[in-house]
């Protein structure tokens, strides 16, 4: 009887518990299968640029500097703003963020856009990107900021790069722990993130994982109508269900999490479990399946079943029974590389 009971709790995932965070975190061969990881996503970093050349757009014309920074190349251009290449005068290449024009002159954006770099002025993190000022440019009368330029690709630059790539479980653990990290340091700083997706997630040349963009941050205690101005933040394909629900509970870790397991998911399966597009289109078609009882994840085939029981707990419909105990998560990663058979591949 005992040995049934035993075998029953290891398939249910009891039995015996696990070892410290800290010293699972320790484990040679899961430091192993990390390090390897990191170093995987460095090599292709540094062959997808070799191969990409000069990057970024010539600027336009009338922009040669912001701020005292010379523009060199023009990055791209997210939901609200433009981001350029430029460097300090010591050389130093840096990236420089503006509003669009069209929205500077709206309190509500300008609002959003100082919000992004209170939230990312505060934090101090080697997942984090690091910004160094912010100002109002008076020859262009733009706002900006200046953030650390990172020589590198986004996840999403890469998935997009190796579209039949799928990520072994070790590789799609040491993303997502590096980002349960920064939204962990992020929390200390009651800064909520509200738009992670690949796009939002870089690799540098070393294969080092950074969070940048913090547009939607929100910040614990900050006193704003933008949500109540029917400005709904984040990214439809990577929203938490309950953020298009009329009268859900204030933003917190929750939608973060809910975020982290759909990029989790997209990297081992290669695709995502729900497409909803954007525009009013995709807002309609979340608002649908925020409303209905269907699974945030239905096809889990080929996953071990650590990554299984993961996948589930971080993308739970309901926020209050989504798992966000970073020390939770952090271990079940960790155990996720220890087992792993192609850890070491």
């Amino acid at each position: 009887m005992l040995g049934f009971i035993t075998s029953l709790r290891e398939k249910l995932g009891g039995g015996s518990p696990p070892p410290p965070l800290e010293v699972l975190l320790a484990d040679p061969l899961v430091q192993e299968g990390l390090t390897r990881a990191h170093a995987g996503f460095g090599a292709g970093v540094r062959e997808m640029v070799a191969r990409m050349g000069e990057i970024g757009l010539p600027p336009n014309k009338h922009i040669q500097a912001i701020g005292g920074y010379k523009v060199l190349r023009e990055l791209g251009r997210g939901g609200m703003g433009t981001v350029f290449l430029a460097e300090n005068d010591q050389g130093k290449h840096v990236v420089i963020k503006v509003p669009f024009s069209e929205l500077g002159a709206d309190p509500k954006y300008v609002e959003i856009f100082f919000r992004e770099f209170q939230a990312l002025s505060t934090a101090r993190h080697e997942n984090i990107v690091r910004v160094f000022r912010y100002g109002r440019d008076t020859t262009h009368n733009v706002y900006y900021y200046v953030a650390e330029f990172v020589n590198g690709l986004t996840l999403k630059e890469y998935l997009d790069a190796h579209p039949a790539k799928l990520f072994s479980a070790t590789e799609a653990a040491a993303v997502t722990l590096a980002m349960v990290r920064a939204i962990r340091f992020l929390r200390g700083k009651n800064v909520t993130h509200r738009d992670l997706k690949p796009g939002n997630i870089m690799f540098d040349v070393d294969g080092r994982v950074k969070l940048i963009d913090f547009g939607a941050a929100k910040i614990a205690g900050e006193n704003s109508e933008l949500t109540n101005a029917g400005v709904l933040m984040g990214t439809f394909d990577y929203l938490a269900p309950e953020a298009g629900l009329e009268g859900a509970k204030a933003v917190g870790q929750e939608r973060d999490i809910f975020a982290l397991g759909i990029i989790h998911y997209r990297m081992l399966k290669g695709r995502l479990p729900h497409v909803f597009g954007g525009g009013r289109e995709g807002a309609i078609t979340f608002g649908r399946f925020a409303e209905s009882r269907k699974r945030p994840l239905s096809d889990l085939r080929g996953l071990d079943r650590l990554s299984k029981r993961l996948l589930l707990q971080l993308t739970e419909r309901n926020p209050q029974k989504r798992l966000v105990d970073f020390d939770q998560i952090e271990r079940w990663l960790a155990q996720i590389v220890l087992k792993d058979p192609a850890r070491a591949l």
